[in-house]
């Protein structure tokens, strides 16, 4: 992408953080003279911040979703307030391909010592330890990526989304890294030195009940989500008609079909209050073998090539858009992941990693 002279601006800062800068051994994507042709924007956590957390706690029935399941998921909901409870937390909907309807609990912390603390008392309740087996499904999906490993991008900076919530620091000005393939990786401190390779396989055991899954190194994780709460009903009409169809097709691809390109999981979700209300966002939440294969996916395979197209074709028709955008990616090691089943069907999350790359999803249940 050219720079735009009009967007050469010394108040546009870098993504990374001062703190977080160093000496690049791996050259940014964009050249020097790269400016960014619009305005985009990070968010700052406090410096002292080593760690992240953001733990998915999920729950699973046939749908609809059982009285058992709603039950055990406002039971998850009251443990987050408990002492050590995260900073942040919030509800989102899913309806998988297998026709199981699940309700989430996304939960930040920017602490990894209380949420270590937290998790350690509230485990077994969490995943059900003990309990009987029933018509439900509990799951566990946590990551605890360095803030290093860590990076955020959003088109306004009026309304914190997901980890936003936690960031103490706020918004940063205008950022430098987007609007250009490669800047998802041009935003992450451990980037300017690490390749970010991924190291191994997960493993996936057989075994009844509880299930827990061994990741690998260097797995990828991405949340991307879109807000129209705020359009008017011309642009709601055109995000509805041009975007969301291209943007589900994409989401749907990367859930049945994803293995063939390196992503273990994907569910399309939307956010709502709780209590069976939907709101008007939603996001895609992602596995993935490596950042590299995050990266080609954006970059070049059809499905999101035509999601692209449609969102620009939609921002050059919509002059000010009020459709707001959000994005957090993490890279983590094997050690800051952790994921659990209990009595969920073979295709949930990354029960799913069991099946070799490049194949279909399974359906039956363990």
């Amino acid at each position: 992408m050219a720079p735009d002279p009009s967007r050469q601006d010394p108040a546009i800062e870098s993504s990374i953080p001062r703190h977080f800068t160093v000496k690049r051994t791996r050259p940014k994507r964009a050249g020097a003279g790269y400016a960014p042709p619009y305005p985009s924007y990070s968010v700052r956590f406090a410096e002292g911040v080593s760690n992240l957390v953001c733990a998915f706690l999920g729950v699973q029935s046939r749908a609809p979703l059982s009285h058992e399941a709603k039950v055990a998921s406002a039971g998850m909901w009251e443990l987050c307030a408990n002492e050590d409870g995260p900073m942040s937390r919030e509800h989102a909907v899913h309806t998988d391909e297998q026709g199981f309807d699940n309700q989430v609990i996304i939960a930040y912390w920017d602490d990894v010592d209380a949420y270590g603390r937290w998790f350690k008392k509230h485990r077994d309740a969490l995943i059900g330890a003990g309990l009987e087996p029933s018509d439900y499904g509990r799951w566990i999906e946590a990551v605890t990526p360095e803030a290093r490993g860590f990076e955020t991008l959003y088109s306004s900076n009026t309304f914190p989304e997901g980890a936003a919530r936690m960031a103490t620091g706020g918004f940063t000005g205008e950022i430098q890294e987007h609007g250009y393939w490669g800047s998802m990786r041009d935003r992450l401190p451990i980037a300017q030195t690490d390749a970010l390779e991924p190291v191994g396989d997960p493993v996936v055991p057989r075994n009844p009940g509880i299930v827990r899954v061994e990741p690998h190194d260097n797995l990828a994780v991405i949340r991307s989500g879109q807000d129209w709460s705020l359009c008017d009903d011309a642009e709601r009409a055109s995000y509805f008609s041009h975007v969301e169809p291209q943007l589900k097709a994409g989401m749907d691809f990367l859930t049945t079909e994803g293995a063939s390109i390196g992503c273990y999981a994907n569910r399309y979700m939307t956010s709502s209050d709780g209590n069976g209300n939907v709101l008007e966002q939603s996001f895609g939440l992602s596995f993935w073998h490596s950042l590299e294969d995050m990266e080609r996916w954006a970059e070049s395979h059809p499905t999101h090539v035509a999601i692209f197209r449609s969102a620009m074709t939609f921002l050059q028709a919509n002059a000010g858009a009020r459709l707001r955008l959000s994005h957090e990616v993490a890279v983590v090691s094997r050690d800051q992941q952790y994921y659990e089943y209990n009595n969920c069907h073979a295709g949930t999350g990354m029960l799913g990693a069991r099946r070799p790359l490049g194949t279909a999803t399974p359906g039956t249940r363990i």
